[in-house]
């Protein structure tokens, strides 16, 4: 018994060995398809396949704070507008919303301070310790620039929409996060038309709409991303290819820019801001290895298993 195992496994041994052989030269012969497989997701500037929307704008309805240092007071963002980033859980009753764009406290609650902002207001949020989000080498128009957009990370999906675009999602996960902070952000932002202001940007950072479109040039700029209930935005962010590695940031506020026949407009937004990272890529060759290293070892996995049950 011992003797057939020994021989099946040398045999088995052999079959491996011309399979990962025959695999390696298959591979290679493939060469750029390995490259494409196995690089980190390449920025297109087109959104039209994501699965859900990560970022949406609100309007508070909270008038007092309920949790916290300064339970009791009044809630600075009563009757703003804010920018608001969804989590989704692993249990989508859980589901929420984190506030990026909001104004906060800070002081004693006896004498308390009004801050246009708040120390959660980045993206990719400060406490995850996540780097910027990559920009990555565009194709197309965006061919000559590294780009943002849809990666394996968080936070990269920058689509942008109201609140009430969850409101008939037949999905739960879309109605736990509706419904989340008992309807907080419920309210309609009918008769508004929201506009992002520049407050500041990195140089060599650049933005443009769906269309490739350079918007928000110059600080106090603002761009109408849409109007009431019913929009949808996704800004793209770019450097030349060439742009020196490092840290590029931009920060806005939402404002609404509808006072059509004398109507009060919502209140700003607090600042926020969008971190992003220009960093080296692997070359297209050490990405080519790590593919064939990886797949080779799948398939020599799936080998191995096919002969053991074969032996059995």
């Amino acid at each position: 018994m011992v003797l057939n195992n020994t021989t099946g496994s040398k045999k088995s041994g052999t079959q491996t060995g011309q399979a990962i052989a025959s695999i390696a030269v298959s591979f290679l012969a493939a060469g750029g398809v390995l490259s494409t497989t196995f690089a980190p997701a390449q920025a297109h500037g087109n959104d039209s396949d994501h699965d859900h929307t990560d970022y949406f704008i609100g309007l508070d309805n909270l008038d007092v704070l309920n949790r916290g240092t300064y339970t009791g007071l009044d809630n600075p963002n009563y009757n703003r507008l804010t920018y608001l980033f969804a989590h989704r859980e692993e249990d989508p009753t859980t589901n929420h919303f984190h506030g990026i764009g909001a104004y906060s406290y800070s002081g004693t609650v006896d004498s308390p301070i009004i801050n246009s902002t708040s120390t959660n207001n980045r993206i990719p949020e400060t406490y995850t310790n996540q780097p910027p989000l990559t920009l990555l080498p565009g194709k197309g128009i965006y061919r000559d620039r590294l780009i943002s957009g849809l990666t394996n990370d968080e936070y990269s999906n920058l689509k942008i929409e109201p609140i009430a675009s969850l409101k008939n999602s037949p999905e739960p996960e879309d109605q736990y996060l509706y419904n989340s902070s008992n309807g907080r952000w419920q309210r309609s932002l009918e008769g508004a038309t929201i506009g992002l202001q520049l407050a500041s940007i990195s140089s060599g950072l650049n933005i443009v709409d769906s269309a490739g479109v350079d918007i928000l040039k110059s600080v106090g700029d603002i761009y109408t991303i849409g109007s009431g209930d019913n929009f949808s935005f996704t800004p793209t962010f770019w450097t030349d290819k060439a742009a020196p590695l490092g840290t590029y940031s931009a920060t806005f506020k939402l404002v609404d820019l509808g006072t059509d026949n004398n109507r009060t407009a919502f209140k700003e937004s607090g600042t926020f801001s969008l971190d992003f990272q220009v960093k080296k890529v692997p070359e297209p060759s050490v990405i080519l290895g790590l593919g064939i290293i990886g797949l080779l070892a799948v398939s020599l996995s799936q080998l191995k298993k096919r002969t053991g049950s074969s032996l059995n």
